[in-house]
């Protein structure tokens, strides 16, 4: 297996028993939630029960105390098993429980949060729209008020997670403002809404992503997250920020576990009386990916050391982490894609899963394109 150093003794224990979990409770679920399409829900009370959801969370709301880096190694970890099963506990552990702790109020942490970091309700964040992805100041989704209620309307799609949870942190336009968001918490049950169905996708088959319709759903001023008057655009999606150094670390895992792979079957596979990872061709890839692992993981960790250093969020050292490791990730298994040839073709391998995966980190928490534009505008250009 790749090396890539110590992080410190308390992430490297961290590393040590996330990996004796993805071992033991993820690979074994890996093939058939991936042939059925389905997360395995159990895992997320056993994930809970283990202390893996919310590790980055505060104590007194039920987290585990630790920073952002220790999320990530969960992440990292978990992605080496499978990147779908990562990503369904990953929006657990960050993105929707991320409003609950932010913006929720003692009775709302009550209520939702410390059950979520259990594993015990299931929470979801639903920001994008039909016509609003990377454009989210196109958001149409919106929230009236009537009374002492709220009524909410709009769709959301691509929700990962949406198909199974038992609530939905929404993010809203007001209706009476133009400028102002909020975030509301519906419920499974609330009438007028459902998820209208799951999407079906070309990777990450164990994650469940769905589509999700909100009909004049009207919920309580406890149902309200942010503030009364909403917040802008950028606070309430500050979240999606910080979540970009979680993709890097589930990237970065990917990445490993091709390499892994790629590296056992070159030493086995034997080509003209060699195993053919003694030929140039195939060992340059090894050398090539390596590197770049290398170099991912140092700038995702020491974008974590920023985010948990400064008391601003570092915006521009998160999309280069993002895009550097996302970027890598693709690399590596197409490299080693091409080190198995056709065997790697076939359904019944596992760098066939790693390199449809694979292109799931190009887009989430922000296109790759996205991260370009960024990027380039925080170096003034």
């Amino acid at each position: 297996m790749i090396s890539l150093g110590s992080l410190g003794t308390d992430l490297d224990e961290l590393r040590q028993v996330a990996r004796a979990f993805a071992d033991r409770e993820i690979e074994s679920r890996v093939d058939e939630a991936e042939s059925a399409e389905h997360f395995p829900t159990e895992l997320f009370r056993l994930a809970g029960a283990n202390g893996f959801i919310g590790s980055h969370y505060p104590v007194d709301v039920g987290g585990g105390g630790g920073g952002i880096a220790a999320a990530m190694v969960l992440r990292e970890e978990f992605s080496y098993s499978s990147v779908g099963i990562s990503s369904g506990l990953g929006h657990q552990d960050h993105v929707g429980t991320a409003y609950l702790h932010r913006f929720g109020s003692p009775e709302q942490i009550d209520r939702w949060l410390r059950p979520a970091l259990a594993g015990e309700f299931v929470i979801a964040m639903a920001v994008t729209e039909p016509d609003a992805g990377s454009d989210v100041r196109r958001m149409r989704s919106k929230a009236r008020r009537e009374g002492n209620e709220w009524v909410i309307t709009g769709r959301k799609t691509f929700i990962t997670n949406g198909p199974l949870a038992d609530g939905i942190a929404i993010v809203v336009r007001l209706a009476d403002t133009t400028d102002r968001f909020g975030v509301f918490v519906v419920l499974r049950g609330d009438p007028g809404y459902q998820c209208e169905r799951t999407l079906g996708k070309m990777g990450c088959n164990s994650s469940e992503v769905g589509e999700l319709v909100f009909d004049d759903v009207r919920v309580g001023p406890d149902r309200m997250l942010s503030p009364e008057g909403g917040s802008s655009l950028e606070d309430v999606l500050d979240v999606l920020v910080r979540g970009r150094v979680l993709v890097a670390a589930s990237a970065l895992g990917l990445a490993r576990r091709a390499f892994d792979v790629g590296m056992e079957y070159a030493k086995q596979r034997e080509a003209f009386g060699r195993p053919i990872g003694r030929f140039q061709e195939i060992s340059m890839k090894f050398a090539d990916a390596s590197t770049a692992i290398r170099a991912a993981h140092l700038i995702t960790y020491d974008t974590a050391a920023l985010l948990e250093r400064d008391s601003t969020v570092p915006v521009l050292e998160c999309s280069q982490a993002k895009l550097f490791a996302s970027e890598t990730a693709v690399m590596v298994v197409d490299q080693m894609m091409r080190v198995f040839g056709g065997a790697g073709f076939m359904q019944s391998s596992v760098i066939e899963r790693l390199y449809r995966d694979a292109r799931f980190f190009t887009i989430v928490e922000g296109t790759v394109e996205i991260q370009h534009r960024i990027i380039s505008s925080h170096l003034g250009l």
